[in-house]
């Protein structure tokens, strides 16, 4: 009898004890998530109130992957930029397979004049998979798109526009992006006057008609182009660069017509030489590429390296041809072409070991390119660049 009293006494002050330490967890889930929910319903509509939610709601749950997303997106909303990629940096921590997460953070950096890390944080949600939301991936692409105009990586900015074509709409900012590349214009949209406003407009239109694949709208969008602003930078070259496959002799007058009229306009050199090339004029491009060395961006000496070596290959300068090439997979390793016509030139040359080693690269860049939506470059003669 006094066992079984001893005993139920016993229980009565454990739940005693234990009451209040149940009572106040019970409070706590409950208030997180209601400051969760709180949080959320305010994100779109009211990102201050949702900072300051998703600050409580963290403060319970620090380990909460979404909170520290959501806080970073509310943040970069009202432009605390650096604020929200520490927030975004948390989250991805915990979470680094939420691909949109990526590219908001490449977003805010880009904010924050931190362009390189934008890109590199952009690129790895696309990697992951952007997608579900069409006005996000839209603003995501067109960020890295200015990004990378603003460095003339023209053909790497058309590649970031290209899969927006999924989508039926072509909003504003898409075809001013578009129009920039299709001019191969570092120019900033809202300094430039209306007259020019309106040929990159109407650029990127017929760009964008050309991407989408409506080949009868690029057709009268860029004749349109020629006729409405022949004397506008980059017109000719843009007239050119769309001719490039299907009349490669017209496409050379549009690029010596660009040269004319802005003779430092190094893709139109480079699109001159490659054609050169293509007709058995290796002479003529060697001068046209000499001449765009001395305008082309560093980053995109690469190409002119390339084409150098192509040309003197076929006039059969051995050493000279040898001697860009390997600049050139120096300067752009993941080149495949770049690769195959350094393996050429080493064969002509009797080195065969070298050719051999230039091959294997040659295959495994091959691999591992990425030629979607590169078709500037592809046009030019370089397959692509990664």
């Amino acid at each position: 009898m006094w066992g079984r009293s001893s005993g139920a006494r016993a229980v009565g002050l454990l739940v005693l004890f234990a009451a209040p330490w149940l009572r106040a967890q019970a409070p706590v889930k409950e208030q997180f998530e209601d400051l969760s929910r709180r949080a959320e319903a305010a994100l779109d509509s009211r990102p201050e109130e949702a900072i300051q939610l998703f600050k409580q709601a963290l403060g319970i749950r620090p380990d909460w992957p979404e909170g520290w997303l959501y806080m970073g997106g509310a943040l970069y909303q009202t432009g605390r930029y650096a604020e929200a990629t520490d927030a975004l940096r948390k989250g991805i921590g915990l979470a680094p397979i939420f691909a949109n997460g990526w590219a908001l953070l490449g977003l805010a950096e880009s904010q924050l004049d931190d362009e390189e890390q934008a890109l590199a944080d952009i690129r790895k949600g696309e990697e992951l998979g952007l997608g579900g939301n069409p006005q996000f991936e839209t603003a995501v692409r067109v960020r890295a798109a200015q990004l990378l105009i603003r460095t003339s990586a023209f053909d790497e900015a058309l590649a970031q526009l290209q899969p927006l074509t999924k989508y039926p709409d072509d909003p504003p900012p898409v075809l001013e992006a578009m129009g920039l590349c299709a001019l191969a214009s570092l120019e900033d949209i809202a300094r430039i006057t209306p007259q020019r406003r309106a040929a990159v407009d109407l650029a990127g239109k017929a760009a964008w008609a050309l991407a989408s694949q409506h080949p009868d709208a690029a057709a009268a969008g860029y004749r349109q182009l020629l006729a409405q602003y022949p004397g506008e930078p980059g017109v000719h070259y843009a007239y050119g660069l769309y001719l490039m496959e299907t009349d490669s002799k017209a496409a050379l007058a549009e690029f010596q017509n660009e040269v004319h009229n802005n003779p430092k306009h190094w893709p139109s050199l480079v699109g001159i030489a490659s054609i050169q090339i293509r007709q058995g004029a290796p002479g003529q491009a060697i001068e046209a590429l000499h001449a765009a060395m001395k305008s082309v961006p560093t980053s995109y000496r690469w190409l002119c390296h390339a084409n150098l070596g192509r040309a003197n290959l076929d006039a059969n300068n051995l050493a000279a041809a040898i001697s860009e090439l390997e600049d050139a997979v120096r300067q752009m390793p993941s080149s495949a072409s770049a690769h195959s016509f350094l393996a050429e030139a080493y064969r002509r040359a009797g080195r065969e070991a070298d050719a051999g080693r230039e091959q294997a690269e040659f295959e495994k860049a091959k691999a591992q390119q990425d030629s979607p939506g590169v078709t500037a470059l592809r046009r030019l003669g370089i397959p692509g660049k990664n």
